[in-house]
């Protein structure tokens, strides 16, 4: 029986292995750029470089480990290790200070470098590792799809068809695809689609695409799926809210676009109530705005007057077949691509840094203007040039001369001086880079603040309603003078007579619950009712008209008085303590309009 129970004992499991580490590698300035340059390399590297006794830097290991086997990780110490690195790469492709950079492989993979990310103590050091990882993951998908195929198509050769699945967007203009059966990367470019649009606004991540593959390139060529240009009464009904993009604010009036090719002009009568305002105050070009859709006479009018912030807005429509809408909500500016930085164009991102400094300490540093700068940085590269000239004529007299050990000393430190003014017009060249750096910053920031700011003031400009003045001693006839005063401003002149108001009564409890609602809430009562009576159907059926029922039974029977029928529209949607209006549809005709209520409130 013990041999038994032996026999039966279940093996000790072995410890599970740890995950493999991987290395960060330590090499002389001169070696790592032999390194960087060599064309058969096979993988992007990360050069990470550092200055010592700086305590907010990078951490090599954790981005070595965050890579794994994608990239090779490097560290290098700033000063004469970064100067000898620089000397051995083309220009511009350095690293130094407290940074890093991505060099992709291949024969060009050093002069498509991405540009150095610097770190300042705001950097936010997580957006910095997520940044090389998507950089790292560029290179190697532009690697892959310059060696994937054996040879590229033949000249005339037509192109192949292909379906893909759209993965995301490495930059505003790129969106990257994974191709159908061999899984294979591609891209897809803005410039083939509608240019100056971001394709993020034309695509969504998971989206199945078709169209043209160019193997060589590892383009993929979707334009046949843009959609046709629809006609405004297709998508919208008369009263819906839609979203338009700002193209262009003059004193006197605004034009938008509601889709590329579909553009409005709005006078600033139908933006602000304020007859002193101008539509430069109120509005910003690339703002996405809420506008209400009206047909006048056939025509289409758009207006912004007493658009409520809580009304549904109709969702604007997709440009490219199975895409998102290409405007949103979430989306309230947008600049396009006017002001990325050169490298957004090329699908890099180059800020790195934290939240942008508030405006008021941005100006409390002096900061050079744009011809300053230029002179400035034009003149750090002639002395970088002519530093680099004397050095190099200095070593050739001393191999030509044979120069004396007191004449070799004295061309040493003569040397390391022309070394140390090269260091120090590399860091100026820094300083200046910084600084136009904190000015597309502080720029971008000075606009941001100006949107909603304008949002904020046209937010309450566009407001028709206040505290009416009283006209009459009896409430009824006030009422009336009001109702009849919205209708005259709500209804065009020339549907007036389409749309007179109805016949109408006024119940016991309307006056009391209508005086008892604020001043907008009162406004907001009066349109619903003139939608009502004036049986404006558009903006009617975005209220939901609907017979009050006795309980919430789905079979449940309608509230009645006699031959009369309680019926219930919104007033108000999305806001705590919406309003709804109850009113009774008379046997005889007409409309009594019984009482002002809370969301809530269910019984007449």
């Amino acid at each position: 029986m013990p041999a038994q129970r032996k026999r039966n004992r279940v093996p000790a499991q072995e410890p599970a292995a740890p995950p493999p580490a991987y290395p960060v590698q330590h090499s002389p300035g001169t070696l790592l750029a032999a390194h960087l340059m060599d064309p058969g390399r096979a993988l992007p590297v990360v050069v990470i470089s550092f200055v010592a006794g700086e305590p907010h830097r990078l951490d090599a290991h954790h981005v070595a480990q965050l890579l794994g086997a994608d990239a090779e990780v490097f560290e290098i110490s700033n000063g004469a290790e970064t100067h000898r690195l620089q000397e051995g790469l083309p220009e511009e492709r350095h690293i130094f200070g407290n940074g890093a950079r991505v060099y992709p492989a291949g024969p060009g993979g050093v002069r498509d470098a991405p540009p150095p990310h610097l770190i300042k103590p705001a950097t936010n050091m997580a957006q910095l590792c997520s940044i090389l990882r998507g950089e790292v993951a560029a290179a190697a998908h532009r690697a892959a799809a310059g060696t994937t195929g054996t040879a590229k198509p033949a000249t005339g050769a037509l192109p192949l068809t292909a379906t893909a699945m759209v993965k995301g967007f490495p930059s505003p203009d790129r969106a990257m695809v994974t191709l159908a059966g061999h899984g294979k990367p591609a891209l897809v470019r803005g410039e083939d689609l509608l240019p100056g649009i971001p394709v993020s606004w034309l695509l969504r991540v998971g989206q199945h695409v078709a169209g043209t593959l160019d193997p060589g390139a590892g383009i993929l060529d979707v334009r046949g799926m843009l959609l046709p240009q629809p006609s405004p009464v297709t998508v919208y009904n008369d009263g819906d809210v839609a979203l338009a993009r700002v193209s262009g604010v003059f004193p006197g009036h605004a034009k938008v676009t509601l889709w590329p090719g579909c553009d409005f002009s709005i006078g600033v009568d139908r933006i602000s109530s304020n007859e002193l305002d101008s539509a430069e105050d109120l509005l910003t070009e690339g703002e996405v705005v809420r506008v209400r859709v009206v047909y006048e006479n056939g025509a289409v009018r758009l207006s912004m007057l007493d658009v409520d912030d809580d009304e549904t807005s109709v969702p604007a429509p997709a440009l490219l077949s199975g895409g998102p809408p290409w405007l949103d909500d979430d989306r309230p500016y947008a600049s396009i691509f006017t002001s990325a930085p050169p490298g957004a164009r090329n699908g890099t991102a180059t800020g790195t840094e934290g939240p942008p400094a508030a405006v008021g300490q941005a100006a409390e540093e002096p900061l050079l203007n744009a011809v300053e700068r230029k002179t400035a940085l034009k003149t750090a590269l002639i002395q970088l040039e002519l530093a680099r000239h004397t050095i190099a004529e200095m070593m050739e007299a001393r191999k030509k001369q044979g120069a004396t050990d007191k004449v070799a000393q004295a061309l040493q430190g003569q040397l390391e001086g022309e070394r140390r003014k090269g260091e120090e017009l590399a860091r100026e060249l820094n300083r200046i880079r910084h600084e136009l750096d904190a000015v597309k910053t502080d720029r971008a920031t000075i606009k941001a603040s100006l949107v909603a700011l304008k949002q904020q003031r046209r937010s309450t400009t566009s407001r028709t309603e206040g505290t009416p003045e009283a006209m009459f001693v009896d409430a009824a006839e006030q009422f009336d003078f009001e109702l009849r005063t919205t209708w005259a401003r709500a209804v065009p002149a020339v549907d007036k007579a389409a749309h007179p108001l109805g016949p109408y009564t006024v119940g016991p409890r309307f006056l009391a619950s209508l005086s008892a609602v604020p001043a907008p809430q009162r406004t907001r009562t009066l349109r619903a009712v003139v939608d009502l009576l004036a049986d404006m159907q558009g903006a009617l059926r975005n209220r939901e008209p609907h017979k009050l029922r006795q309980n919430e039974g789905a079979h449940a029977a309608p509230t009645v008085r006699g031959g009369d029928v309680c019926w219930r529209l919104y007033i108000e949607q999305g806001t705590a303590g919406a309003l709804r209006l109850h009113y009774w549809r008379l046997q005889g005709g007409g409309v009594e309009l019984h009482e002002v209520v809370s969301h809530d409130v269910v019984k007449p």
